[in-house]
């Protein structure tokens, strides 16, 4: 989340329709990798994924604040498919 530049360019590399920045969870077999205090808030996810926006230039069209996720993209909406 320190290399901002860095994520840019993968960014501007892929051109990918979505992207979604999301704190590692402290659950499972992670929990044997990685300890509690490494997982980050959804804020600074949030502050992170508004960084990332102002690199790339893709906007911010959701979040969860639970699952500590924030959606990304060009586009101006989600795509949203529903089932028939």
């Amino acid at each position: 989340m320190q290399d901002i530049d860095g994520y840019a360019k993968l960014v501007e590399k892929a051109q990918p329709t979505y992207i979604e920045a999301k704190a590692y969870m402290h659950v499972g077999f992670s929990g044997l990798r990685l300890d509690f205090d490494r997982m980050p808030s959804h804020k600074e996810v949030y502050d992170f994924a508004l960084r990332l926006s102002e690199k790339t230039g893709y906007r911010i069209l959701d979040e969860s604040v639970d699952s500590r996720v924030v959606l990304l993209s060009k586009l101006e909406k989600p795509i949203r498919f529903t089932s028939s």
